[in-house]
């Protein structure tokens, strides 16, 4: 699969073949396609691989506190970092050839973490949300609207974290 990144990433997805991956990866076209029929398979396969570390980021981070503002604050340093160390893979993934994920973000492992936070925190009080789905995905569409601001220029990366953090906490209903 890292073959597979770095040529859509390089060529593009359209352009990148399976003999390219094949070649890349220095294997026979007959075993990449043992494991892959198809490059929307390869794609899929990749976006897996993307969410798995994203979450390998934020799980971690987000245990480590104790508090429910910290839970939130350390999903957000964590989902940004990993944003913009991953945003040449992100946007293969999601943003990619007829953007065949971007629709499914809402219901992403990312997204239900955020939904765990934010209902956990509701239940043990620390905020009210009468609505913790809609809650976590307006959440978390700020966060890559955020972040993808930054990517054009219009933040500085470095602010992004506050800022969610600010929007984030007003959206709960708490300062």
């Amino acid at each position: 699969m890292k073959a597979a990144e770095k040529l859509f990433i390089d060529k593009g997805y359209d352009s990148a073949t399976m003999d390219d991956i094949a070649r890349e990866a220095n294997v026979a076209k007959g075993t990449l396609y043992h494991y892959f029929s198809n490059k929307a398979e390869l794609l899929k396969a990749m976006r897996a691989d993307f969410e798995e570390q994203i979450m390998a980021r934020i799980n971690p981070a987000v245990e480590e506190c104790d508090d429910w503002r910290g839970r939130i604050r350390a999903w957000i340093d964590s989902a940004v970092s990993a944003y913009f160390e991953l945003i040449d893979l992100h946007d293969v993934v999601i943003y990619g050839r007829g953007m065949p994920f971007r629709n499914t973000m809402a219901d992403a492992e990312i997204t239900r973490s955020l939904y765990k936070i934010i209902t956990d925190g509701a239940e043990a009080g620390a905020w009210s949300v009468d609505d913790p789905h809609w809650v976590a995905t307006i959440m978390f569409y700020s966060y890559r609207g955020g972040c993808d601001e930054a990517m054009m220029g219009a933040q500085k990366p470095d602010d992004v974290p506050d800022k969610l953090n600010d929007v984030f906490m007003r959206i709960l209903g708490v300062s």
